[in-house]
């Protein structure tokens, strides 16, 4: 019996290798005629702002029946593969990454010379773009060095050169609230006059 489990394995084997291989089309759909591919491409091109009766009717097909083609052509499993297709390779071709990113760039820079009005107003949004997408980031670097004994004495002076100039500013600021606070207290005393009754005159 164990003799016989390779022959069994082999046949199986065989029997296998027999079934016809499928070759899978890739691309579109084949079974498309000119006017379904019009509708098609309508839709794709103009994608959220038409409806799929203008499509047919852009396409060529009746107006009068234009809605239900529009709908029978939207039921078509081969329209539906081509309209995915389609729709995804357009979708892409908007998607901003490293690699079309400087090609973005480069026709912003060149509508900006060439005085296009909207243009000037894209160009920062172009940037936020590409921090979302994570193609750059803002980077601070700060860089030190070691310092001499000399530029650690230059350093010195430059930091008490401003620290006296700070130090005439606050004895300015101070004076000058002294000042602003006498002026303000000699405007609230009373002046005091002697107050004669009118009696005393006589």
């Amino acid at each position: 019996m164990l003799l016989l489990l390779p022959f069994i394995h082999y046949f199986i084997y065989k029997a296998s290798m027999k079934q016809e291989v499928v070759n899978k089309k890739s691309g579109y759909p084949v079974e498309l005629t000119e006017m379904q591919r019009r509708f098609c491409e309508y839709l794709v091109m103009n994608e959220g702002r038409t409806t799929a009766k203008d499509a047919a009717i852009h396409a060529g097909y009746s107006p009068k029946n234009a809605s239900q083609e529009a709908y029978g052509l939207q039921q078509n499993p081969h329209i539906q593969m081509y309209l995915t297709k389609r729709m995804n390779e357009v979708n892409k071709s908007f998607v901003v990454n490293r690699h079309n990113y400087l090609k973005r760039q480069i026709n912003l820079s060149r509508m900006v010379e060439d005085g296009h009005p909207h243009a000037a107003k894209a160009a920062p949004f172009e940037s936020h773009i590409a921090k979302a997408m994570g193609i750059f980031i803002d980077r601070k670097e700060i860089h030190t060095r070691d310092l001499t004994a000399e530029d650690k004495l230059q350093r010195k002076e430059e930091l008490l050169t401003k620290m006296r100039k700070m130090k005439k500013v606050n004895n300015l600021i101070e004076k000058e609230t002294k000042t602003t606070s006498e002026e303000s207290q000699d405007e609230l005393e009373p002046i005091s006059t002697p107050i004669t009754s009118p009696m005393s005159d006589e």
